[in-house]
């Protein structure tokens, strides 16, 4: 993951350590800093090999924080969910750079299909902060919850997600 601070820099932003997340809206004390401090304590939660649970919540987390992440992060992370998510497929690390493969050749000819950052904290109702606490299958819940929150919230962008998605699909999952 990038250091959120350059990325910002890069982008002109000024990032807030107080106050509700900037950019989710979490209710948060610290800002995006606190936002993101959860989100990296949380990941020891998803890290045990159950597979999808790790990259819903980091695709989640990063769909929401888009202004923090690379230029084509929402495409990336927005196809990624639409594979598990309605594609129902087991995700694994090595999947993500072939992904990654996928999506770098469409793009090359279809420069039109990037997926901008939704208007802020109109990126899905839950966040981070509501898995605090959650443990097991709660937890596993609210972060299903969550993820589809997320990606209903960039439904107009749904279509370019499914192109490359299937383009994935037919190379490497048939």
């Amino acid at each position: 993951m990038q250091n959120i601070v350059r990325q910002a820099q890069k982008k002109g932003l000024e990032l807030k350590d107080y106050g509700r997340c900037q950019f989710c809206g979490s209710r948060t004390e610290g800002g995006v800093f606190e936002c993101f401090d959860v989100f990296n304590d949380m990941q020891i939660h998803f890290m045990d090999g159950s597979g999808v649970n790790q990259f819903i919540f980091a695709d989640a987390h990063c769909l929401q924080h888009s202004e923090v992440h690379g230029k084509w992060n929402n495409n990336l992370h927005l196809t990624r969910m639409y594979l598990m998510l309605e594609k129902e497929i087991e995700w694994k690390y090595a999947k993500t750079s072939r992904l990654s493969h996928v999506l770098d050749q469409y793009k090359s000819s279809h420069p039109e299909i990037l997926i901008p950052a939704l208007p802020v904290q109109e990126r899905g109702c839950l966040t981070v902060m509501d898995l605090i606490g959650l443990k097991e299958k709660k937890l596993e819940s609210m972060l299903l919850k969550w993820a589809n929150d997320v990606y209903r919230s960039y439904d107009r962008y749904h279509s370019s997600a499914k192109i490359v998605g299937d383009l994935y699909i037919d190379e490497y999952e048939r």
